[in-house]
C-alpha cells in the first residue's frame, strides 16, 4: 500500500508538473512580465533564509497560473500568497538538505532538459510568432471572389496541368478585362443569361445528338458551384477559416486585386480578388421578425408578402414594441416567442445569408433595418449591440489548437527541413540501397536472422550523418534490433532514418536554447525545484504512510457514515433479438410460468443464461438497465420493451434501501480515505513546522494595496 500511494502521488505529482511547466513555456514566450513602477517593490514574504518581493511574487504568479494576478480575486491573490510562500520554505529546506545537489536529481533534471528544450525551440520559433499572426489576422475580415479548376488525382501530372491551364485562363480573361463575376460563369450559365429561350431549346437539340462531339473550346467555369451563383463571391472569413495558401493570398492581395498566376490548394488552383475587408466584430446580438415566403412562390407573387413586411416596418417606426410584434407577427417558430431574439451571429460559426449578413453588419447598434430578403423570406432586423473581438490572451489558447490542427504540421517540416540543412544532413542513397537489398522488405525485425546477410565491411557503411556525427549501417541494426516488430519495408526504414535525422538535428538546434532564450533556464529552475519538492515530500510524508488494519479499522469506526451503499436493485432479464419471441414468452410468464426457468432457457444475452438472466443489485445510474428500469415496482413484470438492439421482459427481484457499508465491504475506501488524510495531516504538520523553524511572515496588505490599484470601478 506504501508503494501504490508513492507512486499514485508521483503520477498526479508528474502530471501536473508538466502540465505547469508546458505552461510556462507558453506563458514565458507569450507574456513579458510587468516591471514595478515607483519605489522599490515592497517585500511581501519574510524568512530567516530569504524574503520576497511583491515584483518577484507577480512573476511567479504570471508564470504558474498564466495570466495577470490583478485580474484575479483578491481571495484568490491572498490565497496564492500563503501557499506560495509555503513553497518557498519547503525550497529553503531542500536546499539546506543538499537536494539541489544531489547526482540523482541531477540526472533526472538533465533528461527533462533534453525532453523540454526541442519542444520549446518548436513553441518558440514556429508556434508562437504562426499563433500571433493569426490572431493579427482575425482583427481584420476580408470578403472575396475566386475561380476554382480542381484536379481529382494531385499526383497526376497531365490532371493537375490541365487544372492549372483552366487558372491561368481565367486569369487571362480578368486581364482583358472581364470581371471574375462573369469569368466563374461557362459558356453555358452565359448563355441561359443572355438568351433563356435559346438556350433552352440549344440544349433541347444537343440531347438528341447524345454521341455529337464535345466542343473542346467550351469554356466550363469554376468548380465551385455553390459560389458561381454568387459571382465567386465567398463571404466574409477570417485568420483560421480557409486553407493557408488561400488565406495567405487574400490577405496579400489589394482590394480589386487578383493573383497573376494561379495558387495551389488541396483542391485545385485558384484565383482569388479580395473585394471588401474591414475591422472584424465578435459578432452582433439581433432581433428580427421573419415574413416566410414559401421558396416555391415566384415574381410578383411575392408582393403581398413584402407588403405585409413592410407593413410591419411601418408600425415599429412609428414607436411600437419590437419584442411585442415579433412575438404576433413572426413566422421564425424558432425566435418569435422570445420576441425575435437570435442572440449573436457571427461570421465564424454562426452564419447568415449575405443579405441578411450585411445588413446586420452594417447597422447601427439600436437601428432597424428596412425589408430585407433572404431565402426564407422577408426580414425586419434591429441590431441590439456588437460583441468585441477577444484579446490575444483570451483567444490564445483556442488559437493555439487551431493552428496546431490545420497548420503546425506543415510549418514543422518547413523548419526542420532548415534544420538539417543547418547541421548538414547527409542521407547516402547507395548506402540505403546495399541496406534494402541485404534484407527481406516483406518481413519486420521479428525474424531472428533480418540482419545476417551485411558483411562487415556493409556494417561499417556510412548510412546518414548530422552535424559532423555519422551514424553507420551497424549502429542503425543495432537500433532497430530494440524496435521488436518494425517492418522492414522501403518506406518504414526511410521515414525511420528521417525521424533520427529530425531528431538530432533538433537536439542540435537546442543544444544552446539557454543562451538565444534565457527564459528556457527560468523554467528548467522551476523544474529542479519540483523534483526537489517531491523527493522532500516523499521523505515527510508519503514514505510515513503506510498501511494500518487496526487504525484503518478504527478509521472506518470513527466516519462509518460516509460508507453508506444508496439504494439498490436486484434485476433479473429475459432478452431476445425480435419482438414477435419476446411476445410469445412474456404470455408464457402471464400465462404462470418460471420466470428464472424461461430466462434459462431462452434468454439470447451472452453468459446470461446459466445465471438465469439475473443482472444482480444495482445502483440507479450505475448502468444503461439501472437507468431504464429503477422505477420499476418489485415482482412487476412490464411488456417486452426496446433496449440494446434488442428486447427485454425485466422483473424486479426485490430493492434494497440505503445500509451502510460493513468494514470489508468498504475497505478499498477506507485504505485510501485513512492514507489520503493521514497524508494531509502529516503535510499540515511539516508547513506549520517550516513557518516556526524559518520564522515566516507574510504581508498581505501590500498585495491588497497593489490589487486596489488595478481595479477600475
Amino acid at each position: 500500500m506504501t508503494v501504490y500511494i508513492i507512486e499514485r502521488n508521483r503520477f498526479v505529482f508528474a502530471l501536473a508538473l508538466l502540465l505547469f511547466v508546458f505552461t510556462s513555456i507558453t506563458g514565458y514566450a507569450q507574456k513579458k512580465d510587468k516591471s514595478y513602477t515607483g519605489n522599490a517593490s515592497p517585500t511581501v514574504m519574510r524568512s530567516t533564509k530569504e524574503s520576497v518581493t511583491l515584483d518577484e511574487f507577480e512573476k511567479a504568479y504570471r508564470r504558474m497560473n498564466d495570466k495577470d494576478p490583478y485580474r484575479s480575486r483578491l481571495d484568490s491573490l491572498k490565497d496564492f500568497l500563503a501557499v506560495y510562500s509555503d513553497y518557498r520554505l519547503k525550497l529553503s529546506e531542500a536546499k539546506e538538505l543538499g537536494l539541489d545537489k544531489d547526482p540523482k536529481i541531477l540526472e533526472e533534471i538533465e533528461g527533462y532538459r533534453k525532453l523540454l528544450a526541442g519542444p520549446f525551440i518548436l513553441e518558440k520559433e514556429i508556434t508562437e510568432p504562426a499563433v500571433r499572426k493569426l490572431w493579427e489576422r482575425r482583427q481584420i475580415e476580408v470578403n472575396a471572389a475566386h475561380f476554382l479548376a480542381n484536379f481529382k488525382n494531385p499526383n497526376d501530372p497531365t490532371d493537375t496541368l490541365k487544372a492549372y491551364n483552366r487558372a491561368a485562363k481565367a486569369i487571362d480573361m480578368m486581364n482583358n478585362g472581364v470581371g471574375i463575376n462573369v469569368v466563374v460563369l461557362g459558356d453555358r450559365n452565359m448563355d441561359f443569361l443572355e438568351d433563356p429561350k435559346g438556350a433552352t431549346e440549344r440544349e433541347r437539340q444537343k440531347m438528341k445528338k447524345p454521341n455529337a462531339p464535345k466542343d473542346t473550346n467550351v469554356w466550363e467555369g469554376t468548380d465551385d458551384k455553390a459560389t458561381m451563383k454568387t459571382g465567386g463571391e465567398l463571404g466574409y472569413f477570417t485568420g483560421g477559416m480557409t486553407v493557408r495558401q488561400f488565406e495567405d493570398i487574400a490577405y496579400g492581395l489589394q482590394i480589386g486585386e487578383y493573383n497573376r498566376v494561379p495558387i495551389r490548394t488541396r483542391f485545385g488552383y485558384h484565383v482569388v480578388q479580395p473585394l471588401e475587408r474591414h475591422k472584424r466584430l465578435g459578432g452582433v446580438y439581433l432581433h428580427h421578425i421573419l415574413v416566410s415566403v414559401d421558396k416555391f412562390v415566384m415574381g410578383d407573387d411575392t408582393l403581398k408578402y413584402y407588403q405585409r413586411a413592410d407593413s410591419i416596418l411601418k408600425v415599429l417606426r412609428s414607436g411600437a414594441n419590437f419584442e411585442k410584434i415579433a412575438k404576433e407577427a413572426s413566422d421564425d417558430k424558432f425566435t418569435n416567442a422570445n420576441g425575435g431574439d437570435m442572440g449573436y451571429i457571427n461570421r465564424e460559426d454562426r452564419r447568415a445569408e449575405k443579405s441578411f449578413d450585411h445588413t446586420a453588419y452594417d447597422l447601427k447598434d439600436g437601428e432597424i433595418s428596412g425589408v430585407v430578403r433572404t431565402s426564407f423570406g422577408y426580414h425586419v432586423i434591429r441590431r441590439d449591440s456588437a460583441l468585441a473581438t477577444k484579446s490575444f490572451d483570451e483567444e490564445k489558447e483556442q488559437l493555439k489548437k487551431m493552428y496546431k490542427g490545420y497548420y503546425y504540421n506543415d510549418d514543422k517540416t518547413v523548419k526542420m527541413a532548415e534544420f538539417r540543412k543547418q547541421f548538414g544532413a547527409k542521407v547516402d542513397t547507395s548506402t540505403i540501397n546495399i541496406f534494402m537489398s541485404r534484407i527481406d522488405s516483406s518481413r519486420t525485425t521479428l525474424d531472428s536472422n533480418w540482419s545476417g546477410k551485411f558483411t562487415i565491411g556493409e556494417r561499417a557503411l556510412r548510412l546518414y550523418e548530422v552535424g559532423g556525427i555519422k551514424t553507420t549501417v551497424a549502429v542503425f541494426i543495432d537500433s532497430l534490433q530494440k524496435q521488436p516488430g518494425f517492418p522492414l519495408s522501403r518506406t518504414s526504414i526511410t521515414d525511420l532514418i528521417t525521424k533520427n535525422i529530425d531528431d538530432v538535428s533538433l537536439q542540435l538546434a537546442a543544444k544552446d536554447v539557454n543562451i538565444k532564450y534565457p527564459e528556457f533556464d527560468q523554467i528548467m529552475n522551476d523544474y529542479k525545484s519540483g523534483i526537489m519538492l517531491f523527493e522532500l515530500e516523499n521523505r515527510r510524508v508519503w514514505s510515513k504512510v503506510t498501511p494500518d488494519s487496526v487504525k484503518e479499522k478504527k478509521y472506518y469506526q470513527d466516519h462509518k457514515a460516509r460508507y453508506i451503499w444508496p439504494e439498490r436493485i436486484d434485476v433479473s432479464e429475459i432478452h431476445f433479438y425480435t419482438d414477435t419471441m419476446a411476445n410469445k414468452i412474456y404470455k408464457r410468464i402471464l400465462d404462470g410460468e418460471n420466470f428464472d426457468t424461461l430466462a434459462s432457457q431462452y434468454t439470447e444475452r451472452a453468459g446470461f443464461k446459466s445465471k438465469a438472466g439475473r443482472w444482480g443489485l444495482m445502483q440507479r445510474d450505475e448502468n444503461d438497465m439501472s437507468k431504464k428500469v429503477f422505477n420499476f415496482m418489485v415482482d412487476e413484470i412490464k411488456p417486452p420493451f426496446e433496449f440494446q438492439s434488442g428486447y427485454s421482459i425485466v422483473r424486479i427481484n426485490k430493492r434494497i434501501p440505503l445500509s451502510p457499508k460493513t468494514f470489508d465491504e468498504a475497505r478499498q475506501e477506507v485504505a485510501s480515505q485513512y492514507q489520503d488524510d493521514l497524508s494531509s495531516e502529516l503535510r499540515l504538520q511539516w508547513v506549520e513546522e517550516l513557518r516556526k523553524k524559518y520564522k515566516r511572515e507574510i504581508n498581505t496588505s501590500a498585495v491588497e494595496t497593489e490589487w486596489k490599484k488595478h481595479q477600475t470601478y
